[in-house]
């Protein structure tokens, strides 16, 4: 039995609700738990926070942000009296840098403005120094790409990212002042998670047309703050660090086992949907233990 049948057989056995392999531009497995799947919009939870990174870069891009390294009070002068949260960049938002306390989103999503929520939050540490995963901050991304585009982040990102994409088939809720949801807001089809993959893959170019910068690709997925052994962070995306030595590896993540997994050097994208409550990495350990053997000895032949 060779690895691409163990791998299928095993996403049968799981509580995997679809998976999409992708070699060379080609795709190699298709897998549907049953025939709605195919066509299901499925919640991508914080996957959402990978495609904010992406939108970020093309505002920059474009022109309406200055660079990762402005500080926020610019768009939010209402810290302007916090000396500390002054010191607080783009760049801590996009690595969950910044220092602010986030009490989780069960604080933040029953208040009014989730925006003011996370700006009053105190100061844990210094910005830039450790890590500590937030929706708040993807929300406060969220905001500033409204702010400085004069467009909602839905929008912007119709108008950028999924129409060029041929992404339509998609939904984005937003909080109670319309903002869209930067931390976990997307439900898209797998399908469409696999283009986003598959234009990262191809560093950011689609049917020859550059959708993002190549430079924002490399940069938002190279290793800025170690998470443990295993994993790093970047610009909202996470590295398989320990899997250096074979080759880059990044990949989009969300709860209950959602994924987009890039393996660049191998023109390897792996998506997968899911409803696993205890076991989200399987989909992951999926990944290493037969895609990547698979890939690995192909190219040896």
């Amino acid at each position: 039995m060779n690895l691409l049948t163990e791998f299928e057989n095993k996403l049968k056995r799981d509580k995997v609700d679809s998976a999409l392999v992708q070699l060379d531009n080609n795709v190699i497995v298709e897998y549907y738990r049953n025939k709605k799947m195919k066509e299901k919009q499925h919640k991508i939870y914080s996957v959402t926070k990978s495609i904010l990174s992406i939108l970020i870069g093309i505002a920059i891009e474009k022109g309406y942000i200055e660079h990762i390294n402005t500080p926020i009070s610019t768009y939010f002068p209402e810290i302007n009296n916090d000396s500390e949260k002054q010191k607080i960049t783009i760049k801590h938002l996009l690595t969950m840098t910044s220092g602010l306390h986030f009490p989780g989103n069960n604080g933040m999503i029953p208040s009014k403005n989730w925006v003011n929520f996370v700006l009053n939050q105190d100061m844990e540490n210094p910005p830039g120094t450790d890590m500590s995963y937030s929706c708040g901050s993807s929300q406060l991304l969220s905001a500033i790409i409204q702010k400085t585009t004069g467009l909602n982040t839905e929008v912007f990102a119709r108008k950028h990212l999924f129409t060029p994409l041929g992404i339509t088939d998609y939904k984005w809720n937003h909080d109670a002042q319309g903002i869209a949801i930067g931390g976990f807001g997307l439900t898209m089809k797998t399908s469409d998670m696999l283009k986003i993959g598959t234009l990262y893959a191809n560093k950011g170019k689609w049917k020859s047309k550059q959708i993002v910068p190549f430079h924002w690709i490399e940069e938002s997925t190279t290793p800025k703050v170690k998470s443990n052994d295993t994993f790093s962070y970047a610009y909202h995306w996470w590295n398989l660090t320990s899997y250096n030595q074979i080759g880059r590896i990044y990949f989009a993540y969300g709860l209950e086992g959602q994924y987009i997994i890039v393996a660049p050097d191998y023109q390897l994208v792996t998506v997968f949907t899911s409803s696993m409550k205890e076991d989200e990495l399987s989909p992951l350990n999926y990944f290493k233990d037969y895609l990547l053997p698979y890939v690995i000895n192909s190219n040896n032949l």
